[in-house]
């Protein structure tokens, strides 16, 4: 059975509380444990103080220590907490039995030591329970690290960002060729920055150049540079480096093609050399190179970089790809490898075991099909170079010696050449090869501090394979070759785009890369990359993990892509569920995205990260279905007509009116004072918002009214006529053919009684707010009816679990859900009920109906507001939630994990009836 982390907060609650009332201290540690769902032989043996089970120092004192899981020790009111903590959190005991947590405590305060992250929390005993999450790792919840970028890169990408902004307003960027000479030039420019202030150059080597040798009006800095450039390209012997100035010559010979071929430069004036000037003046040694993709933002325009989908991605959701897809095995493995004794390394092989780890790294691939400027392949490249140090440390210490074993002569195994790039734009093509040279040479620096040698940075040589091109018309084993045993991770954060934002050329771009595919054209652009992944990865050693737009994995989308992907042999390793897009770029991404990891290596153990409470943690699963939770891969498709037999559901009543039939507070006064006959034509209207907020608004609802009566009213004739005009304008040929009645709704659902759902709805609410109407409320297409629909029906759409299928399958518009009939009302597994339950689930739907009446001062979006909800509300909401989950079967369900796993399961069941059924009556048929 899951966790159930509500259980978990809540007992910890009722049990701080009481060892405060009634002072039960004694049995505190036990009663946790119990939380925790330590079986009661285990905790019982702890009780007697069994050296096998209670692993502590003093367990006389009352110390108490789990293996594998949490250190206990009780102190005196008058002792040092911190300092009880930091002997226990040092004990050898700890490593010993691989203790997780040491919680030491007076009972006023606690101090809680997560010994994997050495975080330490520290909280009034009696808010334990608010900090509950800290203590999931316990429960098998696992925390994944955060890591975060430093301030220097925002204030270098500003700074930037102002120095091109002053180049652009005295030069012509026209021409392709205008744009590539700049892009050519940023690259040169950020080179010379990083070179000078991290040893590549002389110290202020640039920047000496520019202040001692040109004008301060600017007007020579542009051949200045020239000249420089120029210098940079020619080898030390070479006899027209000698002809230069010794300030010029003086530069060392970069190579690696950076400064190859030479383009115009910019001209600067007194301000642009200025800014130059700061520019090379900001610490570029406390700089991350993967920074450079935001600099490029502030030179871009910024509807071109929206539409090519481009985002600059933080170091920390990097690292929520790479981590689980390879570097936390591979870190495992060193860690197992380490960790073996000295002594014996001739049997355990020690030796021969850190040198496989080192050719494994040295041949692991890197591909990122959509890299932007490099960001996932830098960083992925340096963890592999930490990666890689601390291997040689490990060999280094197993040979006992401080001396530098690698010798001047030594060559990093994990190469440059390794790492593979596509990229649709010059100039963060460019950003890319050229930040990989300053990632290589930031990690060749951390090397020499280890080690006392490295490699010289100059001359450069290889620079990753990074393509131009447009990566949905590129083959991938062109520029990244698969041959099936290769170990390769394709990574990245491909273009977002959805169906409304597309271009024409990403529209073929997806037409070619879904080719075998009929229905398509719904998806999200980023699904291209995950189709196009899957082919290259099927039946191979690679893996995939991209970052996507949260709907990729909810709605409608689920269905047209993912039973596709599993046909190919392929299953979800890891994913993590939705979370907000944020990171430090000039015009920060503010979408909802998930992680999406893609194997077709054989896998008994995947796992899913979820946040709780603003933390990370990691759930292990048998399998990950497309919609990211634990459960099979059946994937929900939309349908026509309910899976149940329940009444069917419709879209309210879309206008097309230009807004002449609808009208606000102020217009239905005067409308009716001043045409009081209109009166019997008015109904009250109501879409979501007017339904969540109590909104006043009201509407011409003309249906049956004939043109006599119709010439009677001229304030609504004139309304009416601006209908027809605007249906005639329109290029819709469905607003032409709407002409024809003017005075009507495009729909006209006006049912006696109905069932009214929202269209779109906060993710804040535990529960779609619903209610009932007649026909003297008019409903808009923003929200759904079920026509006739009984209590039955809005007892069973209330309940819980229908809100948690709803949170599964369903669309969302940014984060809120978007409710629609195919995917979430037709699609819902019903529970089978006997009369005289009904009679119990319709009674407890009234108690709800009840509650909501005794506070009638609130609307319904304050009455569902989570941090709002009144009592009595609460607690029929409850009361209806325990009675539906026992319709599906007695004990009912722990948490929503149990929930949706039997809902997948009786869906599934369902559907294989249902397709059964049809079988069936083809045979008759047929016969």
């Amino acid at each position: 059975m899951a966790f159930n982390q509500t259980q978990f907060f809540e007992d910890l609650e009722k049990l701080t509380t009481k060892v405060i009332d009634k002072n039960k201290k004694e049995d505190f540690i036990f009663d946790f444990l119990t939380l925790l769902d330590v079986s009661k032989s285990t905790i019982t043996s702890l009780k007697k103080n069994d050296g096998r089970f209670n692993v502590a120092a003093n367990p006389e004192a009352g110390e108490v220590a789990n293996k594998h899981r949490i250190y206990f020790k009780p102190v005196a009111e008058a002792q040092d907490l911190a300092k009880a903590l930091s002997e226990v959190v040092s004990s050898p005991i700890i490593n010993q039995h691989k203790i997780r947590m040491v919680m030491v405590t007076d009972f006023n305060t606690v101090l809680i030591n997560d010994t994997k992250y050495d975080e330490t929390l520290d909280c009034d005993f009696a808010d334990l329970y608010k900090n509950y999450h800290f203590l999931l790792p316990l429960a098998g919840l696992e925390r994944a690290r955060e890591y975060s970028e430093h301030p220097a890169d925002v204030q270098a990408s500003e700074k930037m960002g102002r120095l091109f902004d002053h180049i652009r307003k005295l030069n012509e960027f026209n021409t392709a060729d205008d744009l590539h000479a700049l892009n050519i030039f940023l690259t040169r420019l950020l080179f010379c920055f990083y070179a000078e202030d991290t040893g590549i150059f002389k110290a202020d080597q640039f920047y000496d150049v520019i202040d001692r040798t040109t004008n301060i009006d600017g007007s020579d800095v542009d051949s200045t540079l020239f000249e420089l450039f120029e210098v940079l390209d020619l080898p030390e012997s070479s006899p027209e480096r000698d002809a230069k100035p010794t300030h010029l010559s003086a530069f060392p010979y970069v190579n690696g093609s950076l400064f190859e071929y030479q383009f115009a430069i910019p001209e600067f004036d007194a301000r642009t050399r200025r800014i130059l000037l700061e520019c090379a003046r900001l610490s570029w040694a406390e700089i991350n190179p993967d920074i450079f993709g935001s600099m490029f933002q502030a030179v871009i325009d910024p509807e071109q970089r929206g539409s090519l989908g481009q985002h600059y991605t933080s170091v920390s959701n990097i690292m929520k790809v790479i981590q689980p897809l390879f570097l936390d095995g591979l870190r495992a493995e060193l860690d197992t490898v380490i960790a073996l004794s000295n002594e014996n390394r001739h049997k355990n092989n020690k030796a021969e075991r850190l040198d496989n780890l080192l050719k494994r790294i040295s041949k692991i691939k890197v591909f990122d099909p959509a890299c932007g400027s490099g960001n996932f392949l830098i960083i992925a490249y340096k963890e592999l170079r930490k990666l890689e140090i601390d291997v040689l440390k490990a060999q280094r210490d197993l040979l006992g010696s401080k001396d530098n074993l690698l010798g001047l002569g030594f060559d990093s195994v994990v190469s440059l050449d390794n790492l593979y790039g596509i990229e649709y734009d010059d100039f963060a093509s460019q950003i890319a090869r050229l930040s990989l040279w300053l990632a290589e040479h930031q990690m060749n620096v951390l090397f020499e501090q280890e080690f006392g040698a490295s490699q010289p940075m100059l001359p450069l040589k290889d620079s990753g394979h990074i393509v131009y091109g447009n990566s949905l018309r590129i083959d991938w084993q062109v520029v990244c070759p698969n041959n099936g045993s290769d170990e390769i991770y394709i990574v990245g954060n491909p273009p977002f785009g959805g169906t409304t934002n597309r271009t024409d050329e990403q529209s073929k771009d997806m037409e070619l890369a879904f080719k075998d595919l009929k229905k398509f054209k719904s998806l999200d652009y980023v699904a291209s990359w995950f189709w196009k992944g899957s082919h290259y990865i099927a039946h191979s050693n690679a893996q995939l993990a991209l970052v996507s737009t949260n709907s990729i994995a909810q709605g409608e989308q689920v269905a047209m892509l993912f039973p596709y992907i599993f046909d190919l042999g392929i299953h979800i390793s890891f994913a993590y569920q939705s979370f907000p897009w944020k990171n430090n770029a000039k015009h920060n991404a503010g979408v909802h995205v998930v992680i999406i990891s893609l194997s077709s290596k054989t896998s008994t153990q995947k796992s899913i990260y979820k946040l709780v409470h603003s933390i990370w943690h990691k759930e292990k699963v048998n399998n990950i279905s497309p919609y990211l939770v634990k459960g099979s891969n059946i994937a929900i498709e939309s349908r026509r007509h309910p899976l149940h037999s329940a009444s069917p559901m419709i879209y309210g009543n879309k206008p097309v009116d230009g807004g002449n039939l609808l009208l606000d507070p102020e217009e239905y006064k005067t409308l009716i004072k001043e045409e009081p006959s209109s009166k019997k034509w008015i109904k009250k209207l109501l879409g979501s918002a007017e339904f969540l907020n109590a909104k006043e608004r009201y509407c011409l609802w003309l249906v049956n009214i004939t043109q006599e009566e119709l010439k009677t009213l001229s304030l609504v004739k004139e309304r009416v006529e601006k209908v027809r005009q605007m249906r005639l304008a329109s290029r819709d040929k469905g607003a032409n053919k709407l002409a024809e009645k003017p005075h009507e709704f495009r729909d006209i659902n006006n049912p006696r009684n109905y069932i009214l759902i929202p269209g779109v709805t906060s993710e804040r609410r535990e529960y779609v707010p619903i209610g009932f109407y007649g026909y003297e409320v008019i409903a808009t297409n923003l929200v759904n009816i079920i026509p006739e629909g009984s209590i039955y029906d809005f007892a069973i759409l209330t309940s819980f679990i229908h809100n948690d299928w709803m949170r599964l399958v369903a669309g969302r518009l940014e984060s809120r859900y978007r409710y629609t009939s195919t995917i979430v009302y037709n699609t819902f597994p019903f529970p089978d009920a006997t009369g005289e339950q009904k009679n119990n689930i319709e009674n407890l739907a009234e108690e709800i109906l009840l509650a909501r009446a005794s506070n009638a001062g609130m609307t319904l979006a304050e009455l569902y507001d989570p941090d709002k909800m009144p009592d009595d509300l609460k607690q029929a909401h409850s009361n209806l939630d325990d009675a539906v989950d026992k319709l599906y079967r007695p004990q009912g369900f722990a948490n929503t994990e149990e929930r949706l796993a039997h809902l997948l399961a009786r869906y599934e069941q369902l559907i294989e009836a249902e397709q059964q059924g049809k079988g069936n009556e083809k045979t008759k048929k047929s016969k």
